[in-house]
């Protein structure tokens, strides 16, 4: 039997090339990107542009929409700190309720498999996906889909705003060591202990964003 094939549209392919570019840093926070630019760049018409900057604005990325085109939102670290207040709250409770379910062994599972990634990562984007699927596993298995596609949507503001203050090796070793107490607390069933240790987590996301103010 053949396999349906999903064909991307030009919006989505011009999309998903964009958000690359943004993620790698290509295109900076807070850039412009000018319709008639975006339209020599990938040889179409002004429509797919438009949709493509829609599907950017969805996620977050978009700090304003003009008649020319739009801006990235800006690097704020007001902002980043109440994101990441906001992203703290929303997974101390996945983990609350992820030791509810049935499958606290799968959870573990997944958070010792991302952390290995994350200790071999040998770039950026290789690292901040291992962590952002470190903490996803608590979400999969949370029993609540509202939470789950709340942390999937902030997370990609998250990743980019969190490239500005995880910037050495010893900022990661230590984000690494935190993720490890917290896989080590939950596989020893001391639910309690691991959310602790995941609001630590996050409020030294934000010490280093506070740490990296003056930069």
């Amino acid at each position: 039997m053949a396999e349906n094939i999903i064909k991307l549209t030009l919006s989505e392919q011009i999309y998903n090339i964009l958000k690359e570019d943004i993620l790698a840093g290509t295109i900076p926070l807070g850039a412009k990107l000018t319709n008639r630019e975006l339209q020599e760049r990938f040889q179409v018409s002004s429509t797919p542009i438009r949709d493509a900057i829609n599907k950017l604005n969805q996620d977050g990325l978009i700090g304003e929409v003009t008649k020319t085109g739009a801006q990235l939102i800006s690097f704020d670290f007001e902002y980043s700190g109440e994101l990441n207040e906001f992203i703290l709250a929303l997974s101390c409770e996945a983990v609350a309720l992820s030791s509810r379910s049935n499958h606290t062994r799968q959870v573990t599972e997944e958070l010792y498999r991302n952390l290995e990634a994350m200790t071999k990562a040998q770039d950026d984007e290789a690292y901040f996906d291992a962590d952002y699927r470190f903490h996803k596993a608590f979400f999969d298995y949370c029993g609540n889909r509202f939470l789950k596609e709340t942390y999937k949507r902030y997370n990609l503001i998250r990743f980019l705003l969190m490239r500005h203050a995880v910037r050495t090796l010893e900022h990661r070793t230590s984000a690494i060591q935190q993720h490890r107490l917290i896989t080590e607390a939950y596989e020893d069933g001391d639910y309690k202990l691991a959310e602790k240790l995941t609001e630590e987590h996050y409020r030294y996301g934000v010490h280093l964003i506070d740490e990296n103010k003056g930069e």
